[in-house]
């Protein structure tokens, strides 16, 4: 067994694609910019209908504040245009004023009691915009604004049938609240297991090369930004068709998850193992100097050599040739690294096979 790599701080480690928990990018950017803009959209053209509606019955202060609302949707139609660095931020800098907006619209002493029927739309707009956490803090910080309004009507009015119009209204949208909550969670989690296994490998757990890209993009981010390297080793099994040949495709496949549970027990918690299709497999080390991974490489390579599966009292064994790249210019992407990696380790196979090639 190979001794496992000292773990990095937690700074790198929750950053990372690690072996155990292949952490997911988020997915739901583009569909969450959709919906915001269908919302800016809906906002200009209802917001403009009330304010005339409110100006016809002289609820001025409401009508001005739905004009300067749909204008401020008009700016943020503009800025969303085109596909945004930081979508939270925007969504947020729609939601709070809108909400804002509408409790404005509910606390103006002439507003009619239908008036609640705005405060619905509340977790609704804010699971679809926002997630399940920051949606369920959002929509639990306005509509209790709103209940607090709705009291203070209660107190001040006294009009029973006010009361109980408006009491219908709070537990519709208590009721809604619960299910858009239990609506986000379900759809996180089957989103979440429909990405996992679009980035994992079905026979041996480890992320695929979807996986690997997603990864490499957030860990040169991280290098780039804090001025530390980042290593790729590439791995290919030595005559590994032989073995399927041999033993036939079962028995290679076993081989194949044993060799990449030998991989797992190497790596620290930040360090990525890929398979990349076949026999070929790669690792993505961050934090790692080349000299660093040529090591690391080198006690993988004698593991590899030293383990054994058996097949019908048949001891299997296999070696592996390894190339080894580090990032080292602002233009390298995962292609041009990779590729390094790959002319070494066919160095090493030109070389003999069974062996580490860094250089």
């Amino acid at each position: 067994m190979i001794p496992r790599r000292a773990a990095d701080d937690d700074t790198f480690r929750t950053a990372s694609l690690g072996k155990g928990d292949l952490t997911l990018l988020s997915s739901s950017a583009p569909h969450r910019r959709i919906v915001l803009r269908a919302l800016l959209w809906l906002t200009i053209g209802c917001g403009v209908f009330s304010a005339c509606v409110n100006t016809t019955v002289g609820n001025y202060p409401v009508a001005v504040a739905e004009i300067a609302m749909a204008g401020y949707a008009c700016m943020l139609l503009y800025v969303t245009r085109e596909r945004v660095l930081d979508l939270n931020r925007w969504i947020l800098a729609y939601l709070i004023p809108f909400c804002t907006t509408m409790m404005f619209a509910c606390w103006y002493r002439r507003a009619e009691p239908t008036v609640f029927v705005w405060p619905i739309l509340i977790p609704v707009i804010s699971y679809l915009l926002l997630g399940r956490r920051t949606g369920f803090w959002f929509t639990t910080i306005f509509l209790s604004i709103a209940l607090a309004i709705f009291g203070f009507k209660i107190t001040e009015t006294g009009d029973l049938y006010a009361v109980a119009a408006i009491a219908n209204v709070v537990l519709c949208a208590a009721c809604i609240f619960g299910l858009s909550h239990a609506y986000e969670v379900t759809r996180e989690q089957a989103e979440d297991r429909l990405r996992a296994l679009a980035l994992r490998d079905p026979l041996t757990g480890q992320c695929n090369r979807a996986g690997m890209a997603e990864a490499f993009q957030r860990q040169r981010a991280q290098a780039r930004r804090y001025g530390t390297p980042l290593a790729i080793v590439l791995i290919d099994l030595d005559h590994f068709k032989q073995v399927n040949d041999r033993y036939g495709h079962e028995t290679g496949d076993k081989v194949l998850i044993a060799f990449a549970e030998c991989l797992t027990s190497t790596l620290r918690e930040s360090d990525l193992a890929c398979r990349l299709g076949g026999e070929e497999f790669a690792l993505m080390l961050p934090r790692t100097e080349i000299k660093e991974a040529q090591r690391t490489a080198e006690r993988l390579r004698h593991a590899i050599a030293q383990a054994h599966s058996e097949h019908n009292g048949h001891r299997i064994s296999v070696t592996a040739t390894l190339g080894v790249a580090e990032l080292d210019s602002a233009k390298d992407d995962l292609q041009s690294l990779l590729a390094r990696a790959d002319r070494r380790l066919y160095q090493g196979k030109s070389a003999g096979r069974d062996r580490v090639v860094a250089a």
